[in-house]
């Protein structure tokens, strides 16, 4: 058995990522169990930078040892081998989520919540202390034989987030990455709340988001695409809303944070019963059980958070009471009303009306790069703009043709070249009205398709939207 450090023995392999290798270890100090993560990722392979690396990876190690939390496996040294870095942390004995999903398909609405509720819990004490995860996904947590949660990764993904984004590369995994990290802005916790409507609407379905045949168009659909209804009779529309309230593509749109997150999810969770080998009620008696039963009768959680204000405040929700909660008053009056996101920045944002065409029909040529240039800068789409730069440019060439007339190398005047000119501006104009039409009629379609959405879901109100 190889040893790291002359004292972590590693016995075998516990999973293989993309920032390294996970060993069931043995503490011979100590005589304990652990998990030693090795990070032997070309982020830090000969680095010419490797004391920059180990330095960065030390303190981030220190911040997220210094994160105390039951829902966060404890973290108990780091160091460099050989081969890279490692870290030493608590073993914890359960499932991924990824490997409940696989084996028991779409989850009970209680242990979706209840998964979901708890990794926010983390995330809010996270974030309190200024640390972004970046990468939650149903590979990183875990569900112990009690129901527990545990969210794995924690400092790895800090640790290599500074190296990565350094060189351009978005932090993360693609079927889980927040829109604005895929445009290599600064992660926020804005990010993980996006990745927990991922999780939480994987969880729900049985299967991801988004899925594509290649990692660029599944980045694409993250982009722009709005997410799907989920495909069972059983979820209650307020849950629905809150997972289109999660995934909206401008961070603005989420929750304000991971505690508000926690509030909106905590009405849906109820005893799931047992799952698989997962038994929440068959711990009950355990040491960590009773510990757990006593906290909660100490602080009277369940009415104290059934009556959260922050339930109410979050002004994306609107007085929509579901019939699934109809016995619980404190909770009937604050539960989810959200239409479905559209794509591009959020819900409803389209033009109304075809005010936008106008200096199209006015101008063709002369007025189309206005109207795509608006509808650039309205949606933030690269494409958009493209044509906005190409239909200018093509009446700017024109207009020269017709004023400035070239001549011949015996300076005879070329006549034609005005007509040249003429001819490109006269094509521009049912060019560019053909265009503008075409796209105004395919934003429409869009949005009417997430109306559909919304109307689909009884009881769910929509979002009033933006004024064209």
């Amino acid at each position: 058995m190889a040893t790291i450090d002359g004292r972590y023995m590693l016995a075998s392999p516990l999973g293989r990522g993309g920032m390294g290798q996970v060993w069931e270890g043995r503490d011979t100090r100590l005589d304990r169990r652990v998990a030693v993560k090795l990070l032997t990722t070309g982020a830090f392979a000969a680095s010419p930078e490797s004391d920059v690396d180990v330095r960065r990876f030390t303190r981030e190690a220190a911040v997220t040892a210094g994160l105390a939390h039951p829902g966060v496996p404890a973290i108990f040294d780091a160091g460099t081998y050989d081969g890279g870095l490692y870290l030493v942390m608590e073993l914890v004995d359960g499932c991924t989520v990824a490997d409940l999903v696989a084996e028991q398909g779409p989850l009970p609405i209680a242990w979706a919540a209840g998964i979901a509720g708890q990794v926010a819990a983390v995330l809010a004490v996270a974030h309190q202390r200024g640390i972004i995860h970046r990468d939650i996904k149903p590979q990183n947590v875990m569900v112990t034989q009690d129901g527990a949660v545990k969210v794995l990764d924690f400092g790895v993904a800090g640790i290599v987030s500074q190296r990565l984004t350094s060189t351009g590369v978005a932090v993360g995994t693609p079927g889980y990455i927040a829109p604005e990290q895929l445009y290599n802005l600064p992660a926020t916790p804005q990010a993980d709340l996006y990745a927990l409507g991922c999780l939480l609407h994987e969880m729900l379905a049985g299967g991801p988001v988004f899925a594509a045949s290649s990692p660029a168009a599944l980045i694409r659909m993250h982009l722009e695409q709005a997410p799907p209804r989920l495909p069972r009779p059983d979820v209650p529309p307020q849950l629905q809303g809150l997972v289109w309230h999660l995934l909206e593509k401008d961070p603005a749109g989420r929750p304000a944070d991971a505690g508000q997150a926690y509030d909106l999810l905590l009405p849906f969770v109820a005893p799931p019963g047992p799952l698989g080998g997962i038994n929440p009620a068959g711990s009950a008696r355990t040491g960590s059980g009773r510990y757990v039963s006593l906290l909660a009768r100490l602080s009277a959680a369940s009415p104290a958070l059934a009556a959260s204000p922050a339930l109410a405040a979050s002004p994306a929700f609107a007085n929509v009471p579901g019939p699934a909660f109809a016995g619980n008053p404190a909770v009937a009056g604050s539960l989810v009303s959200v239409s479905p996101p559209t794509g591009h920045g959020g819900a409803a944002q389209r033009p109304r009306r075809g005010w936008w065409m106008l200096p199209t029909f006015l101008g063709g040529g002369l007025g189309a790069w206005l109207s795509f240039g608006y509808l650039a800068a309205r949606y933030q789409r690269l494409s958009w703009l493209a044509t906005a730069v190409g239909y200018l440019a093509a009446t700017t060439t024109a207009i020269v043709i017709i004023v400035i007339s070239p001549t011949t190398p015996n300076g005879a005047p070329l006549p034609v070249s005005a007509d040249v000119g003429v001819c490109v501006l006269l094509a521009l104009w049912p060019t560019t009205i053909i265009h503008a039409l075409w796209t105004h009629f395919g934003i429409r379609s869009a949005a009417a398709a997430g109306r559909h959405l919304g109307a689909a879901a009884e009881g769910l109100g929509a979002v009033p939207g933006r004024p064209g």
